[in-house]
């Protein structure tokens, strides 16, 4: 997996987390409960977690230096 996939991964993992737990999402998603909803953002939580842990930090700072 590429570092940049892995970034729009991460950040598109944490984005849908932080739209859940502001409550943004429900006015595009209508969830069937309060679980279904808790799920999605662990999934979410999950993505982003997954994200950052396939990046690889020493191609990424030998391409910014």
């Amino acid at each position: 997996m590429k570092n940049y996939q892995a970034i729009l991964i991460a950040v598109g993992g944490i984005t849908l987390t932080l739209l859940t737990g502001n409550g943004t999402i429900q006015n595009y998603i209508a969830f069937a409960g309060e679980l279904n909803e808790m799920t999605f953002a662990c999934v979410g939580m999950m993505l982003g977690l997954v994200g950052l842990a396939a990046i690889d930090y020493r191609k990424l700072l030998k391409g910014l230096f």
